[in-house]
This record gives C-alpha cells, sequence and structure tokens, in this order.
C-alpha cells in the first residue's frame, strides 16, 4: 500500500460515514503506514564512510540499513503495530483505547530532514512505551493517532482516569 500523506488520512476519517458499533473490535482499514528513516542511521554511515578501510564498520552500516528498512509501523482503525527483525520478524501490537499519551520529538538530523518521533505512553503491559522513530512529518502523525484514539475509545465506551 502507498502511503499517503497523514493529512489525507485524516480527512479520510472525517469523510468515513460508517459508524463503528459501540465495542466494535473489527478492523476495517489501514490508516497509515510508514518505515523508520534511515536518517535515524546517518551518524553510523558517516563514521562507516570515514573508517571504510577497517571493513567492520561497513558490514555494520549494511546490517543498520537492513534493520532500518524492515522496521514498520501500522496504524488501523483499532490498533498501532510494530514490526521489526531482519530474519525473525517481532511483531508488537497496542490497542489504540490503551493509549493514554502522545508526544514529538526529534534530533537535529530529523528535524533537517523533515522527520521526527513520536513517543506513545500506553497501559499496555508489555510495552507501555512505544517509540516511532524517524518518521515524516510526526507531528500530523500524532494528530492522525490523536483522533483515531478518541474515535476508538469512544466506540468502546472507553474512559480514562488517572490515579
Amino acid at each position: 500500500m502507498t502511503s499517503l500523506p497523514p493529512a489525507a488520512h485524516a480527512a479520510a476519517i472525517q469523510d468515513d460515514d460508517r459508524p463503528l458499533l459501540a465495542g466494535s473490535t473489527q478492523e476495517r482499514r489501514e490508516l497509515w503506514n510508514s518505515s523508520e528513516g534511515q536518517v535515524a542511521n546517518a551518524h553510523i554511515y558517516l563514521l562507516a564512510i570515514l573508517t571504510c578501510w577497517l571493513v567492520l564498520p561497513v558490514f555494520y552500516a549494511f546490517y543498520r540499513y537492513l534493520r532500518t528498512a524492515s522496521h514498520r509501523y501500522i496504524l488501523t482503525d483499532q490498533r498501532l503495530v510494530e514490526e521489526s527483525g531482519i530474519f525473525v520478524k517481532n511483531v508488537e501490537s497496542v490497542e489504540l483505547y490503551r493509549v493514554k499519551d502522545l508526544s514529538v520529538s526529534g534530533t537535529l538530523a530529523q528535524t533537517i530532514f523533515g522527520r521526527g518521533r513520536v513517543i506513545v505512553q500506553s497501559t499496555d503491559t508489555t510495552s507501555p512505551t512505544l517509540v516511532i522513530n524517524a518518521v515524516p512529518d510526526a507531528i500530523a502523525v500524532s494528530h492522525l493517532m490523536r483522533e483515531t484514539v478518541e474515535r476508538c475509545r469512544a466506540a468502546r465506551g472507553v474512559r480514562s482516569f488517572d490515579f
């Protein structure tokens, strides 16, 4: 699936006239997907270029390239899925109604290349913090995620309480 800009996905959410049934857990569609950007490895690539005669840094840079290229994030209308791994795939899923907080940050290199980091805090027991690293237009992604979280909570009748 080709990834549309997050703003286009946000418009698609607004245009979706099919109501979710209360308590519905059926996923209807993928709202957004992206891979971790290679800008996250810029310092490793620079080091590999500067020390290419050692060969080992070049192999490590190639490994990081493969690892980053196979790292995907998928947002559906019910969950956020993180797929990682080169040979052995690891899939981590967070139900959207469990998301408590979203924040956006980024390094200088990510900001220069128009990328950022979205940090998802949830009540999930296996992964309470999920970092979506080096994705394009991180602010728009966080807005899309927040709208989707609110819709998912409303459909399930879930309310968040802080103690």
